[in-house]
């Protein structure tokens, strides 16, 4: 029998696009099949959408909370998730329907706990393939963890990817609620694989939206891009891989220097001009900051978000948690 495979999808907002992507994620054909769909507090009819799914297709389950951000939607669904294999999805995003068919197959060939597929970006009627990924069979979790650091080689993306749900750790939620959180998450997760998998064939279709994350671009993009690098350097620190991982992480942070100057200078935004060169001045600051080895005391730590108040329609109760830099004692919120 075919392995179950969990599909995720966090949804904030998107009540137009939210059809293309979960008539994709129906057109599967793999089963068994659970596609659990996590309304983040949309205040469109996304909800609506989502609960006509759910009554017209046995496959589909909702999970409602607060707005907490996709990192939080996220770790509600992997804490009802039931499959042998695990695949996110963006909202606004679609896929092709051999993707969890072909890399399910892939991993259960290959012994592989993680399978790595291609994928296109797609702005209006531009369709542009990454190009970049390595051409490799297979490489070790630790290879792949390292080289997801590499944000033009091997980006940190959560959703062009088939997991093994053991990879997720019960008592630990792997996405934090900040944006930019695949590249706090990834790596963590990729360095507890035994064996990735890598196919070329294009599977994930990204929409580049202007009212998206990265469409949407302000000053707030800048530090959650670098509290996601601070959550990687702890994590780093934290599993002994400071010093081992050391020449990629710097690498890490010039990449970062230079994409987010050119989003700032280059790319139309809501930074006012006469801000963009003093905002750009205190990144690179931070940056710097986040070169050194913590000594903060701060470790990463499990966040149970107790005001989300996150409920399901399945028995199992949804658990809404992230994960944060926090002194010890901080646990809970």
């Amino acid at each position: 029998m075919d392995p179950l495979v969990s599909v995720i999808i966090p949804v904030w907002d998107v009540q137009k696009l939210l059809p293309r992507c979960l008539d994709s994620a129906l057109a599967q054909t793999h089963r068994p099949l659970e596609i659990i769909v996590v309304d983040d507090g949309s205040t469109d009819g996304s909800l609506a959408v989502m609960q006509a799914y759910a009554r017209a297709h046995s496959e589909v389950q909702v999970i409602s909370q607060r707005h907490r951000s996709l990192g939080p939607a996220r770790n509600a669904a992997l804490s009802v998730a039931q499959g042998e294999f695990v695949a996110f999805m963006d909202a606004d995003d679609w896929v092709e329907p051999d993707f969890i068919s072909d890399t399910a197959l892939i991993a259960e060939e290959s012994g592989a706990d993680v399978v790595v597929g291609g994928f296109v970006f797609h702005l209006g009627r531009l369709r542009v393939p990454f190009p970049f990924l390595p051409r490799v069979s297979s490489m070790t979790g630790m290879e792949a963890a390292e080289l997801s650091i590499h944000l033009t080689r091997f980006p940190a993306f959560a959703w062009n990817k088939v997991y093994r749900r053991s990879l997720f750790h019960p008592d630990d939620p792997p996405f934090p609620s900040i944006e930019y959180e695949d590249l706090a998450t990834t790596p963590r997760i990729l360095r507890r694989a035994g064996t990735v998998a890598l196919t070329r064939k294009v599977y994930y279709h990204y929409c580049l939206r202007s009212d998206s994350i990265t469409g949407a671009f302000s000053a707030k993009n800048v530090f959650s891009f670098a509290a996601a690098i601070d959550l990687l350097r702890h994590d780093l620190h934290e599993n002994d891989r400071w010093d081992g991982w050391n020449r990629s992480f710097r690498r890490l942070l010039r990449q970062a220097l230079m994409i987010m100057g050119v989003q700032v200078m280059l790319q139309p935004n809501h930074i006012p001009l006469r801000q963009r060169v003093p905002l750009m001045v205190r990144f690179a600051r931070l940056l710097r900051g986040l070169s050194e080895r913590p000594t903060d005391g701060e470790r990463l730590r499990p966040v149970r978000i107790r005001t989300s108040r996150a409920r399901g329609s399945t028995p199992r109760q949804p658990v809404s948690a992230t994960i944060a830099v926090t002194k010890p004692e901080i646990v809970q919120s």
